[in-house]
């Protein structure tokens, strides 16, 4: 089951949905289908995460400092094949050994951009307990 999440904080341009149906505790954005979080990931925890996976969707309108992604003329694809499949991978055990794939995901080059784009973003609004999940560099 998903269930769409309205009126969250200065959220615009992507709906945000819980489901069961993926990982319990993780997110993802999928940019022109929506933000996903799992639905036993707690209210307390949901806004970081939210918010996190809207730097995301910030770097596949904008980019960091302009340089949004794409591929095949495409900011969709650039952000899929440059920005989210890197990321998924890093996730993957076994190649995540692969150099251009390994480190820790919460430092991971990707998931750093989205980090810095929502901090930026929300601004005062970010989480209080934002960085200590999700740091920026």
């Amino acid at each position: 089951m998903v269930k769409r999440i309205d009126n969250i904080e200065k959220l615009e341009g992507i709906g945000v949905f819980r489901t069961r149906l993926m990982l319990s505790g993780s997110g993802i954005c999928l940019p022109g289908i929506g933000i996903f979080i799992h639905s036993d990931i707690p209210d307390r925890a949901s806004k970081r995460i939210i918010q996190h996976e809207f730097g995301h969707y910030l770097d596949y309108r904008y980019g960091v400092d302009g340089d949004r992604k794409r591929l095949l003329g495409s900011y969709l694809l650039g952000f899929y094949g440059k920005i989210g499949l890197p990321s998924l991978l890093n996730l993957v055990w076994g190649i995540n050994r692969i150099p251009a794939f390994a480190g820790d995901h919460r430092t991971y080059w990707a998931e750093l951009r989205a980090n810095r784009l929502a901090s930026a973003y929300f601004g005062e609004t970010l989480a209080s307990d934002f960085a200590a999940f999700f740091p920026v560099s």
